[in-house]
């Protein structure tokens, strides 16, 4: 009988464990979004940065290179969609 106990002991704290570790998880990912995302003047200095820089000295054979200008184009991409207006010239 004590055993039949210790197990319903054992299958409850799991079933517990189980909830509060998936409830803690739970939450809205736009929480982050603020944090996460760059502001526009912040990319505006990134884009002004590389576009000073000269390419000609640059190793495009290099991974480092070729993962910051894939980075650069997204964040060129980000900026086009959510920080130029119409009515700028950017």
């Amino acid at each position: 009988m004590s055993q039949f106990k210790l197990l319903s002991k054992s299958i409850a704290m799991t079933a517990i464990a189980l909830v509060v570790s998936t409830s803690a998880m739970a939450h809205d990912p736009k929480m982050h979004a603020e944090k996460d995302q760059m502001n526009c003047e912040k990319m505006q200095k990134h884009m002004d940065m590389m576009g000073k820089m000269d390419h000609s000295k640059m190793d495009m054979k290099d991974p480092a290179m070729k993962a910051m200008m894939a980075n650069m184009g997204k964040m060129k991409q980000m900026y086009q969609k959510h920080c130029v207006t119409n009515d700028s010239k950017s």
